[in-house]
């Protein structure tokens, strides 16, 4: 008692010293944490704020997809004095009017064949639709400059020119509004830029010229442009009109359900719209005139990929159409060739399902935080084309709770929503988590991640009734052996 009564009469001791004297000796330790924090609001200013300098861009198009598909390098320098260890990209700023459907940064420089060693670097998205990209280490002013790869994929607005031609004649589109100059992009500060368009192929109708312009074989090359000498935006909007000889894809839309069973193995189902959005034929298809001289933008075959361990495939289609597959077994992969009977011509579409299973190992794993359950797995169907609505159903198996999942796309156009899903052999019904997206790239790479907890004794539901479907038709058979079924008639006596 009386140890606790000096330290209680010392502590009122101190405090009414600190009262009487304590504001004075807190001055430099006041005055230390507001430098600390000044240095710290520097800090986030520079990585969010600061304008960066970019002493050279070079830009890369590829127009020979679907998507239009954007790589650029960026030689970055810090001017100021203190380090920079993140910078702001906006890419509705750098091409504008698109929708983006994928983007990557890569620190670092490939290369052209892709030998070089690069870092990948991780980026947010700011409530401007910006990314805020940290760098792999701090770029400091002494260092010079840095490379930033960075692969964007962007929703493309191919025209069909004209919009329908006749079956001999070869498909041409037009590609616009394309500016060939970023022009003061947020943040950043281009002192020298280039762009060079690859073509689908050599035989352009037209292009637009925008000094300095080089043409050679499937490539437009514009620039380079230093700061200051731009040409003006209704000059360098470039417009070009070229022959593509590939086909032209579209999934209208995609439904991939994945059913997850407590003691077999994961069922997977895609359910796809696809369209061939080319120019349709004006006088219809002539099946005789195609094997005369085909078209490669009419579309006779295509290639769908999945995990190597997947087994059991097999294809719904009512109309018949896809009556022929071949399998092809890598090391990495599935691939799975499927010929339509009719090739789908441009303006055509069609309807199928394709499946197949997969086990669970590798997929579904335990929870330490929770103790349940956890699925992963990528959200993009077997087949590599743009996806304009794509819905992802996992279901789990009945009387499992807290059912939840994320998906890793980093875009705000995607909804969730909580479901139930009948299923072979369930009494009620089985939770279902779906995920909806919008203007998917085939070049995305989207994982789901779904949660739940399952009873103790869940596994045990499918053999029992399994057991009790056996007993009750061992029990009527027993019946109907003991039964005597047998028609006797009255006998007739004289």
């Amino acid at each position: 008692v009386g140890k606790s009564a000096r330290m209680d009469r010392s502590s009122r001791s101190s405090r009414s010293r600190m009262g009487r004297g304590g504001a004075w000796a807190l001055a430099p330790l006041a005055l230390l944490l507001a430098c600390c924090a000044c240095l710290a609001q520097g800090a986030r200013a520079a990585a969010g704020g600061q304008t960066v300098t970019v002493a050279s861009l070079a830009r890369e198009v590829d127009l020979t997809t679907q998507s239009l598909i954007v790589a650029s390098v960026l030689k970055l320098e810090n001017a100021g004095a203190a380090p920079l260890s993140s910078f702001t990209y906006c890419a509705s700023e750098i091409i504008r009017g698109r929708d983006i459907l994928w983007i990557e940064f890569d620190e670092g420089e490939s290369g052209a064949d892709n030998a070089g060693k690069t870092t990948k670097l991780s980026w947010t998205l700011d409530e401007n639709e910006c990314m805020a990209v940290e760098l792999a280490s701090p770029l400091t002013k002494k260092e010079g400059q840095r490379t930033v790869e960075i692969y964007e994929v962007f929703a493309m607005n191919f025209e069909n020119v004209p919009a329908q031609i006749y079956q001999s004649e070869k498909q041409v589109v037009a590609f616009s509004d394309f500016d060939v100059v970023v022009r003061s992009p947020a943040h950043l500060a281009i002192a020298e830029q280039k762009t060079t368009l690859y073509l689908p192929s050599s035989n352009a109708d037209h292009f637009t010229k925008v000094k300095p312009t080089k043409k050679s074989g499937a490539e437009i090359k514009y620039g380079p442009y230093t700061a200051g000498s731009e040409p003006e935006p209704s000059d360098a909007n470039i417009v070009v009109v070229v022959e593509h000889p590939e086909a032209l894809l579209s999934i209208e839309k995609v439904t991939r359900e994945m059913t997850i069973s407590s003691w077999s193995d994961i069922e997977v189902q895609e359910h796809y719209h696809l369209k061939n959005v080319g120019p349709s034929f004006k006088d219809g298809f002539s099946r005789v005139e195609y094997s005369r001289n085909p078209l490669r933008y009419v579309l006779d075959d295509f290639v769908l990929s999945v995990p190597p361990m997947a087994h059991s495939f097999f294809f719904i289609d009512v109309l018949g159409n896809i009556t022929t597959a071949k399998l092809r077994y890598e090391s990495d992969k599935v691939e799975v060739e499927a010929e339509p009977r009719f090739p789908i011509v441009p303006g055509w579409q069609t309807h199928f399902t394709f499946g197949y299973k997969l086990p669970k190992e590798g997929f579904v794993g335990d929870t330490a935080a929770s103790g349940g359950k956890k699925f992963v797995i990528g959200a993009l169907p077997a087949l590599a084309v743009n996806v304009k609505n794509l819905t992802v159903n996992v279901a789990v198996p009945e009387f499992s709770t807290n059912l939840g999942g994320s998906s890793s796309f980093p875009f705000r156009r995607s909804k969730t929503a909580i479901g139930v899903k009948k299923w072979y052999m369930d009494i009620f019904s089985r939770p279902m988590w779906t995920l909806e997206l919008q203007e998917v790239s085939a070049e995305a790479e989207v994982v789901v991640e779904v949660e739940w907890q399952e009873p103790a004794m869940l596994h045990l539901k499918e053999p029992a009734m399994v057991a009790a479907a056996l007993t009750v038709l061992a029990f009527l058979a027993l019946v109907y052996s003991a039964s005597d079924f047998t028609l006797k008639g009255k006998v007739k006596t004289s």
